[in-house]
């Protein structure tokens, strides 16, 4: 920005005198004034650019952010998901070993049950036998006459 002073020389040298000095100073002035204004509105326009630029940033950094954390949410809803899913095939696991040791214990009772009957109807047989075996002696003793009974019942007592 030149001054007044500087001007004026300027205008002297170029042989500018009173009105016509005058007159080019003012131009000049007005010059400078001029592109220190357009200067002003370009520094502005730039301003205004980068404004918007920072702006356009902040606006895609936000949805950045946003989809990351949608995403974030629907990895943790998706893990959730899987989490309960786990579980429940666990509960599922329990329960389903839960009855097999049910049906386990259930056959082991319907074993034991069933050997219990056989040996119940092997000691029945086994009595039933004795008695026959019994009956048949005391009917040879009635046979024989008192002598083989006897003898017969000594036996009997000494086995028994």
């Amino acid at each position: 920005m030149a001054t007044v002073q500087v001007l004026k020389d300027l205008g002297e040298q170029m042989g500018l005198k009173g009105t016509e000095l005058r007159d080019f100073i003012k131009e000049q002035q007005d010059l400078e004034r001029e592109e220190r204004n357009q200067q002003r509105e370009y520094d502005r326009v730039q301003q205004d650019k980068l404004d918007k630029f920072r702006l356009t940033q902040m606006e895609r950094e936000k949805e950045k952010e946003q989809r990351e954390r949608e995403e974030q949410d629907k990895q943790t809803a998706e893990q959730d998901k899987q989490r309960q899913s786990e579980e429940k095939l666990r509960e599922y696991q329990r329960e389903q070993d839960e009855k097999d040791r049910e049906f386990v214990i259930e056959r082991m009772k319907s074993e034991r049950d069933k050997m219990d009957f056989e040996l119940q109807m092997k000691a029945t047989e086994v009595k039933k036998a004795r008695s026959e075996i019994r009956e048949d002696e005391e009917g040879e003793d009635n046979k024989e006459g008192s002598v083989a009974s006897s003898h017969t019942r000594q036996r009997i007592g000494v086995k028994g």
